[in-house]
This record gives C-alpha cells, structure tokens and sequence, in this order.
C-alpha cells in the first residue's frame, strides 16, 4: 500500500512519460478547486513512498506507475487514490464537467504483509533469508518487499482507454515497524480489517482444534474439528458486513480454512492428532508474527 504524486493537481510534481511536469489547484476553467472540499484535500504531508513517474503501455493496455520508498523503513502495504484522463476527453472515475470530484473515489489497495511474514517463517526453520536486517528478496516468494530505499513498478492491468493524464496520491502507507502514514481513514481501515479478520479467524480454529485434542475420546479429530467450524463458517454468510468490517474477513477464511481441512481429510491422515498439533503449533506462530501488524500506530 504507496503514495502517488499526481500529475494533474499536486503539491508536488511527477515526470510524465515524454512531457514535462505540472502543477496546479484549480480546475482548467481557472475559477473551480479540483479539490475543494476538506475530504478530498491533499494532505500537507505526503507518505515517504511518492510516485515520481507513470506510463501508459497501448499495446499492453497497461499504465505503470513509478513508485520510490524515500523512508529509512521496509513498507508492507500503500493505498493509491486515483483518477485517470483518456484521450478522449473520458475520466476514471467518471465526473461531469465542472463538478469537483475526490481522488479517494477509486482506490488501489496492496498489502505485501505475507511476503514479510514468510521470511521470517523461513529465518524461523532455519533457511532462506536471516530475519534481522532489512529484508530485500524472499526465497521461494513472487516478489520481494518494498524496502527502505526501494524502487517499485505497480502495473495496472485492463486499461482499454489510452490514458492522456492522471491524478494521484498515496495516502496510507504501512511499515514493518508497525508504525502507518495514514491520509486515508476509510482506506486505513479497509487494510486493518483485511488483517485483523483472518488473524481472529485463525486464533477460533486454533481454539476449536485445541479442544478436540483435549479429548481423548475423540476417534476422528478432524471430523469433529470440521463439524464445530461449520457452522461458525456459515453463520455469517447472510450479514452485509462492509468492507472495513474484520468479520467480513474473518468469515471469508473461515469458509477457505473449511475447504482447505476437507481435503486434508480426504487424504486419510494417519495420524490426525499429531497433524492437528503440528497444525496448531504453525499457526501459533503466524499469530505472534502477523499480530503486530494488526495494530498499526498510525500518522497524520
């Protein structure tokens, strides 16, 4: 998750591709704010991660933007509020002329945590990369995380309009330090929501599993692990949680974790209590590695 410096109306400039820099405040007619309302105000102080050029590609149909972590910090996740103008006079999201509009319409979400957390598992186990110092690369990973001095191309896919000019801004960026830049509240809280929920749902099952294996007159562990997670699965299913909800997600993994333990019983396990237990002993040690990020301290 990232800042955006925009092109069309920013404190700060970006280099566009093939054209020189530009800044302003007001809209094009010269007597209308872009930005006028307190909502959609740049912040005054930008995120340390800035957006210093972007590209727009008409064969593949994608825009890139250029992003730089200018903070002394490894970043685990950046929210982009943006908006795109086409060639043909069109914008993303659409506005009518004259109407202002806030960048925090269209938003771009990215948390890299996972990256993070597992090359600490992998330090942990004893291989791949050592845990302390700043991480770069992660064996085995698709990517590494965006570290403290880093450069970063976030490609947007699917862009069938070509695009003549954008407007962006980072406005949340989180660190491996759990500390957050936050201009965003609502975007903020759509990324603690996004952690926090599959952490309460892992910290239920471990709950259930524990159970089970406290009895001993349990022949099927995971039969009966299954038949109390079930119904905490599917409890939620009818509720219209919004997005900044963790139950949202909570749920949402509880479903996946269901799945996911339903394979594991077809596969016959010889020995299902000591799967269980080597089960619960891994995702012990997630929770203790993802809680702090789940408790970020933000800063405005």
């Amino acid at each position: 998750m990232k800042w955006v410096a925009p092109v069309l109306c920013l404190a700060s400039t970006i280099q566009t591709a093939g054209q020189t820099p530009t800044t302003y405040t007001d809209h094009p007619n010269g007597d209308t704010l872009l930005l006028p309302t307190e909502e959609s105000k740049l912040p005054t102080k930008l995120p340390d991660v800035v957006i210093e050029s972007w590209h727009y590609d008409p064969v593949q149909k994608t825009l890139t933007l250029h992003l730089v972590n200018h903070s002394h910090k490894i970043v685990t996740a950046f929210n982009i509020s943006m908006a795109e103008k086409y060639a043909d006079g069109s914008t993303n999201p659409w506005y009518a002329e004259g109407i202002p509009h806030n960048l925090q319409d269209s938003q771009k979400m990215e948390d890299e945590l996972s990256l993070l957390i597992q090359s600490k598992e992998q330090g942990q186990r004893g291989h791949g990369i050592a845990v302390t110092g700043p991480i770069v690369n992660i064996v085995g990973a698709p990517g590494g995380v965006f570290a403290a001095g880093a450069t970063r191309d976030y490609v947007m896919r699917g862009e069938e309009k070509e695009v003549a000019d954008i407007e962006a801004v980072v406005d949340v960026v989180a660190y491996a330090d759990g500390t957050a830049d936050v201009q965003n509240d609502r975007a903020f809280r759509n990324l603690m929501a996004e952690r926090k929920g599959p952490l309460l749902a892992m910290q239920k099952i471990n709950q259930v599993i524990k159970g089970v294996l406290a009895d001993p007159m349990v022949s099927s562990p995971i039969a009966e692990v299954l038949r109390a997670l079930k119904p905490l699965a599917d409890a939620d299913q009818t509720k219209n949680r919004p997005p900044e909800d963790p139950e949202f997600f909570e749920a949402m993994t509880l479903r996946n974790d269901v799945k996911n333990l339903e394979m594991v019983q077809q596969q016959k396990i010889r020995n299902e209590r000591e799967w269980l237990a080597l089960y619960v002993e891994e995702q012990e040690k997630r929770i203790a590695l993802m809680k702090p990020h789940c408790e970020l301290v933000p800063t405005r």
